[in-house]
């Protein structure tokens, strides 16, 4: 049987989603894999829709494994829950078609970045968000981040995963963004969000993007500037990448009826 879990989780002291050597630190991917063998007695390998990066949590991760029929979904979701650790958990749970794979059958995917402006240091907050110390202007954000809907090429924002440094070789960088924005949020009023889906993403393309985007937010970068960053394709006149801390992934698409949570 085939199954699909939608999950959420602390990535903070994770070195992010996909499966590494022990030495390098804990994983998601390592944890739910873990819990699973408890339960199954057997290694069964997971497949995630994103592989976040050490750091950034999630709370729409999607994953699929195949597994025994002597469990039902409900099952294996309450067993799943019982062994994962508190920072990690499973949301919903259904039966999927065995052709269902968790990252090739997405049809897009959705990252949230949340940063906030206070010039006194907040520690509990900058766990699961970015403080930058000048104020922000979000109207400037929510421009340019308009400016990236559409097909474009983002080489300058991140790298494709087939990019060989070894060779010189350069990946594919153009992507298709279907709706980006910037708002504030309805819980802290000194908080924006900016909210990205598109197609695919290239590494690290969010968060090079966002902290691009603050730069225009605190008057660093004009609209103008910021059009010239995307249409040059040169990642030294992108801002570096925001913290990890204040990036999500909420949400992945597929095919209406694959999945049903």
């Amino acid at each position: 049987m085939n199954f699909a879990a939608l999950v959420e989780y602390d990535g903070t002291r994770f070195a992010g989603f996909q499966r590494q050597p022990p030495e390098k630190g804990p994983t998601v991917q390592g944890a739910i894999e873990a819990a699973i063998a408890r339960i199954a007695g057997a290694t069964i390998p997971i497949e995630a829709a994103g592989r976040t990066d050490s750091g950034v949590h999630a709370t729409g991760q999607v994953i699929n494994f195949t597994a025994p029929d002597r469990l039902s979904e409900a099952d294996w979701h309450r067993a799943l829950n019982a062994l994962l650790p508190a920072d990690v958990a499973i949301r919903a749970m259904c039966q999927v078609d065995d052709a269902f794979r968790a990252r090739w059958r997405a049809l897009a995917r959705s990252y949230r970045y949340r940063l906030f402006a206070k010039a006194v240091r907040a520690p509990l907050r900058e766990r699961y968000a970015w403080r930058t110390p000048k104020a922000l202007d979000v109207g400037a954000m929510c421009a340019a981040a308009a400016l990236l809907v559409g097909e474009h090429d983002f080489g300058a924002f991140g790298s494709s995963p087939r990019d060989q440094r070894a060779t010189g070789i350069r990946g594919h960088t153009v992507r298709t963004m279907l709706a980006a924005t910037c708002r504030q949020s309805e819980l802290a009023p000194d908080e924006v969000e900016c909210d990205f889906t598109a197609n695919a993403f290239l590494s690290g393309m969010v968060r090079r993007l966002v902290g691009t985007i603050a730069r225009v937010g605190d008057g660093r970068l004009s609209l103008a500037d910021f059009q010239h960053v995307l249409e040059s394709r040169d990642k030294a006149l992108a801002a570096p990448a925001a913290p990890a801390c204040g990036l999500y992934l909420v949400g992945v698409t597929y095919p209406a009826g694959m999945v049903s949570w």
